[in-house]
């Protein structure tokens, strides 16, 4: 995975990011850890811990037994990428800075007000953006 030193979301986030798209990509049916695992290309002990937060999260739900599987709690259009994310790296805050030292105040910011705007942009832009805008690039891609 590539490393971004200015914007970074955990492998978790993506993790939980691609699951969902994958959920949604089969919405008539349960969907086991083995099968999600590897079609997103994580490990099973990995994704299994992420499911769990987006199960406590209510944006997927989960059956057990030999034939259970997660799926969608709700509509793809209604769970947004801020939603996934937040669900496994906790809330995203506009105060968002690459910068940021023990040192550094916002008000007296040498770069000004326009990371923290760009952050908030971001911000909403993940707000905006659903699992639904990416479900059928990602039934295509598999």
């Amino acid at each position: 995975m590539l490393n971004n030193s200015v914007i970074h979301f955990s492998d978790a986030a993506l993790i939980a990011v691609h699951a969902l798209a994958s959920l949604a990509a089969s919405p008539d049916r349960l969907v086991q850890t083995q099968q999600l695992a590897a079609a997103i290309g994580a490990s099973e002990h990995h994704l299994a811990k992420v499911m769990q937060r987006l199960a406590r999260s209510r944006l997927v739900r989960s059956v057990k037994g030999p034939s259970g599987g997660f799926a969608l709690a709700k509509p793809a259009e209604d769970i947004s990428f801020k939603a996934a994310i937040e669900a496994v790296d906790g809330e995203l805050a506009d105060n968002f800075c690459p910068f940021a030292s023990a040192n550094c105040h916002p008000d007296n910011c040498i770069f000004g007000q326009e990371v923290a705007a760009q952050a908030h942009r971001l911000i909403e832009y993940l707000d905006r953006r659903s699992i639904a805008d990416i479900k059928d690039t990602w039934a295509k891609a598999q």
